[in-house]
């Protein structure tokens, strides 16, 4: 009777402990399941090997936490989603964003970094030298460098006329003395006379061109100015049916922005990661891209210069980006530990310095 009853003791004892494993709750010396996807800045693939802004600030706080872990890649954006969804995987990393209906979905660590969404185009403005090019052959320059040309000449015929009698001149012919009198005051020099008069001609000449010369400068200002502002009038500045309805993005399946595109009834083509979104627009197989800043910025440096991709619209919308965690894992000690550590991150300086890193302007 007395093993009997130890047995049903040993037996009630182990009852919590299987309890607690049915909950999903993993012993704390299990390793933590983490799945990602390639998004610069926040994950990237370099050789094989995961890396990231998401991807440093997991392995610093693996490390400082000691928490135990494998890491493998999603085939998809939204297979990653799907993993942790089902608690196939306890953690993801991807710069995923935060909205309504995914925190119903899973649950999200502290906030890992932000960034602007915005709308981005080729850009089809001409190249600056031939800009210049096209102003400085207007038919506003082309008057003013007239205008200088005819100050030249007005002033330099009344210098002629009373220089003319000069021994040094006396020799050379009426033309080659106008030509010598025009170069002199031109260049606003007064060694080719003594006379008071000829001198205030040549300083008249002087300002007279200075002014020109000044509201020529104004106006190229004043074009440089204009076209500046018109850029900034063209930008969107706000998502919504008007903007997109002419338009097909490049988007990829399972996020955000593409729910915004589809709700809007934008019409999409579907691409896996954001290298090959731009590669697309930078084909003229879609007219514009739906993505935030950060990942955009980071995707691009890696492209081709040409034909240069731009934002073609002013901040849409603040995102923020987290660690994805499975509703399992959430009821795991070492999840609150996560969300400490990346807490702790931005206070003791380790979080700067990965921004100047991966997030960098």
């Amino acid at each position: 009777m007395l093993s009997l009853g130890l047995l049903w003791a040993c037996a009630m004892g182990g009852l919590p402990q299987a309890a607690r494993a049915n909950d999903g709750i993993a012993d704390a010396q299990d390793p933590v399941d983490v799945i990602w996807f390639p998004n610069p800045p926040y994950a990237v693939n370099r050789k094989g090997v995961p890396a990231g802004f998401e991807i440093d600030l997991w392995r610093m706080i693996a490390e400082n936490r000691q928490i135990p872990y494998r890491i493998r890649k999603a085939a998809s954006f939204e297979d990653l989603l799907t993993a942790i969804q089902t608690n196939q995987a306890d953690l993801a990393i991807s710069g995923v964003l935060i909205n309504e209906n995914r925190s119903k979905q899973f649950r999200f660590s502290f906030p890992t970094a932000s960034s602007d969404l915005k709308i981005y185009t080729l850009d089809n403005q001409e190249p600056t030298a031939i800009k210049m090019l096209r102003i400085l052959v207007s038919k506003q320059v082309l008057l003013i460098f007239l205008g200088l040309a005819l100050i030249a000449c007005i002033f330099a015929l009344p210098v002629w006329f009373v220089e003319r009698k000069r021994p040094d001149l006396a020799d050379k012919r009426k033309r080659h003395q106008l030509v010598f009198i025009l170069q002199k005051t031109l260049l606003l020099s007064t060694d080719h006379t003594q006379q008071t008069r000829t001198r205030l001609i040549s300083i008249g000449s002087l300002f007279a061109r200075v002014l020109l010369t000044a509201y020529f400068t104004s106006y190229i200002l004043k074009l440089a100015t204009n076209e500046l502002n018109t850029n900034t009038t063209d930008q969107m500045e706000e998502v919504n049916d008007e903007t997109l309805k002419n338009s097909t993005f490049a988007a990829i399946p399972g996020y955000i922005q593409t729910s915004i595109l589809k709700s809007s009834g934008a019409k999409t083509v579907d691409c896996d990661v954001a290298e090959n979104c731009i590669a697309l627009l930078q084909a003229g197989k879609v007219d514009a891209i739906l993505d935030d800043m950060l990942t955009m910025r980071s995707a691009l440096k890696t492209m081709p210069p040409t034909p240069k991709v731009t934002p073609a619209s002013d901040k849409l919308m603040t995102l923020f980006m987290a660690f994805a965690i499975s509703d399992q894992f959430s009821r795991d000690a070492r999840s609150g530990a996560i969300n400490d550590g990346i807490a702790r991150s931005y206070y003791d300086g380790s979080h700067a310095k990965l921004r100047r890193i991966w997030l960098k302007e």
